[in-house]
């Protein structure tokens, strides 16, 4: 029986759904298609018949569902009304904040950051570089509105936007580390004020 297109949508997302939880769980190693596919309550085939591979299900899983959780936050620095650094500091709280709070950005994120071991990833993988290469060319663009606005850094633009990336994602991968350690999201504001004031201050 042919499938509305209505059907096999929402059959896709179950399944991007159900991969998101499994692969957080188990990892890409041990994930199974037949265990995704139990978990959205469908058969195997319906998982191969939207995705070739397991491979291609866990990069699907990451473009779809990080491109839904993370666009609210990376809007705060396209905001037309703000001036270059008040986006990013918001952009910076926003983060924060949602990685300890939205359990699919945090997800995603992690997942991101794992799979350099296995071949089948790297190709899809090269979407997370062009991602990062969006994002420093944005926080580069920004940094030097500001300069020519006369709020410039204290070091040029493009090694200021990889030390605001850097530090992002070191603050991420500390808290996915050590949860224990402190609330991304309680000290988001601080967080926020150090990074940008190490940028500033670099003198």
């Amino acid at each position: 029986m042919r499938r509305s297109p209505e059907e096999a949508a929402q059959t896709r997302r179950a399944l991007l759904t159900a991969a998101l939880e499994v692969f957080a769980e188990r990892g890409y190693a041990s994930a199974t298609l037949a265990g995704i596919a139990e978990r959205a309550g469908l058969t195997r085939g319906a998982v191969y018949h939207h995705f070739t591979d397991k491979a291609a299900l866990y990069l699907a899983t990451i473009a779809e569902n990080w491109g839904e959780a993370a666009g609210p936050v990376w809007a705060h620095l396209e905001h037309p009304h703000l001036e270059p650094w008040e986006r990013i500091r918001r952009f910076l709280v926003a983060f924060f904040t949602a990685f300890e709070h939205n359990a699919t950005l945090r997800t995603t994120f992690a997942m991101s950051m794992q799979g350099g071991e296995f071949p089948e990833l790297h190709v899809g993988l090269e979407d997370k570089r062009r991602v990062m290469d969006a994002w420093a060319n944005q926080l580069t663009e920004l940094l030097t509105a500001a300069g020519e606005s006369g709020q410039g850094a204290a070091v040029a633009p493009e090694s200021g936007a990889i030390a605001i990336i850097a530090a992002v994602n070191g603050v991420a991968a500390t808290w996915l580390a050590c949860p224990d350690l402190f609330s991304p999201a309680a000290q988001a504001d601080a967080l926020a004020h150090a990074i940008l004031h190490g940028v500033l201050s670099a003198r």
